[in-house]
């Protein structure tokens, strides 16, 4: 089978989760079948980094320029200036999407593409869009260009993959007319703790890896900072514009000034060394589809706060893990929950060591697996019922 994956939309170091899932479902898929031929479009002047994350020899890899990027400098400070209801726009998006689909390259004699970015519109033929989040739809972070493009998506493609309970949920709400090609395929955690031994935790240090995007909510983290003279905080990941502005100011006054950083993007040898560092991770999101910062605390067997909004909460559920739990938008209740956190530290330590064993025997290689077959199926004109995750199938048993 030959399987192509438009990755362009994704730069390295700046796309945080949605990077990490494609370097591990490329390095699954590669491993499971010598039978399937890879060819995957990434963003020029990237191929170096992906070749470093995704090892593969079996995988053609084609450079391919992305016009109007949102995540170089000019990009940046266009973020910075630009009101969102106009850079969300359905014009905007229609726009910016038309230019930057001039430059996609459209492999031969393909059988089906994958497609990680949801977002980013999907051209003709056999093709398996994953959907990652749909807060575009939501009142809270309604964005018309982009639920436009969804929308599309999804009215185009083959199958529709999702990789949480949540979401899954909230896509056969959304569209259901899609319910009989859409599937549901968890992932492993995306960088789960090294077979090491871990350094001693540092007391009061928090830790929030993450993107600066608005949804992930730093700055009521950062009030409730204030309320917490006693911690510190790093927050490592993509600085994106023009939420990184504000946070970095607001870590710059004295009152948080030595106690807060945000370190942009690092190595994975970089975080693996804060977690080991961290005496427990906070997650303020305001939505995700699940949180790689929550089951990275779990592999790390690390204590966790998390914001009281649906998603986390169905992770929570889902994952039977334990946390303390505080209003999403309020600086006090986060100060709250955490001091509750620290001051029962290995109650919620074991917790999340518990919630790890739920997950731990889930790999890339069987996430690879399943995805192939999706492929297949999508390759072969999809008359028979698509094929399940027997792993989500497996916890779906356990839950009912």
């Amino acid at each position: 089978m030959r399987v192509a994956v438009e990755a362009s939309p994704i730069r390295p170091g700046h796309a945080a989760g949605l990077e990490a899932f494609t370097y591990g479902l490329l390095t699954g898929m590669a491993a499971v079948d010598n039978d399937c031929d890879l060819r995957v479009n990434v963003l020029r002047g990237t191929l170096d980094q992906w070749r470093s994350q995704v090892p593969s020899p079996r995988i053609t890899w084609t450079e391919v320029a992305q016009p109007l990027r949102s995540d170089n400098p000019t990009g940046q400070v266009l973020r910075r200036w630009t009101p969102a209801r106009l850079r969300n726009s359905v014009v905007v998006r229609t726009a910016v999407n038309a230019v930057r689909q001039r430059s996609v390259v459209r492999h031969a004699e393909t059988d089906a593409t994958l497609h990680p970015v949801h977002s980013a519109p999907i051209g003709r033929g056999a093709s398996v869009v994953v959907l990652h989040d749909l807060r575009h739809f939501g009142a809270d972070f309604h964005s018309p260009g982009y639920a436009a493009v969804i929308r599309e998506n999804v009215a185009r493609a083959s199958a529709i993959v999702v990789t949480w309970p949540h979401p899954y949920r909230e896509a056969l709400r959304l569209f259901p007319e899609a319910a009989e090609r859409t599937v549901l395929i968890p992932t492993p955690t995306f960088q789960p703790a090294p077979e090491r031994a871990h350094a001693r935790p540092e007391p009061g240090l928090l830790v929030y890896p993450s993107s600066t995007a608005e949804h992930k909510n730093h700055m009521t983290l950062l009030e409730a900072m204030v309320l917490l003279p006693g911690c510190r905080l790093i927050c490592p990941g993509p600085l994106v514009e023009p939420e990184a502005s504000r946070l970095l100011a607001r870590a710059a006054r004295p009152d948080l000034r030595g106690r807060v950083s945000f370190p942009g993007f690092v190595s994975l040898d970089e975080l693996n060394a804060l977690y080991a560092r961290a005496d427990a991770v906070v997650v303020p999101s305001l939505w995700e589809a699940a949180s790689g910062a929550m089951l990275e605390a779990f592999s790390w067997g690390l204590p966790v706060a998390c914001a009281d909004v649906e998603p986390l909460r169905a992770q929570l559920e889902f994952t039977r893990a334990e946390a303390t739990v505080f209003r999403a938008r309020e600086p006090r209740s986060l100060a709250d929950a955490v001091r509750r956190l620290l001051d029962d530290r290995e109650h919620y330590a074991a917790a999340a060591r518990r919630a790890n064993e739920r997950l731990a025997g889930r790999t890339w290689a069987a996430t690879g697996r399943d995805y192939l077959d999706v492929l297949r199926w999508a390759a072969q004109g999809g008359s028979d019922p698509v094929p399940r995750s027997a792993f989500a199938a497996t916890l779906a048993d356990q839950e009912a």
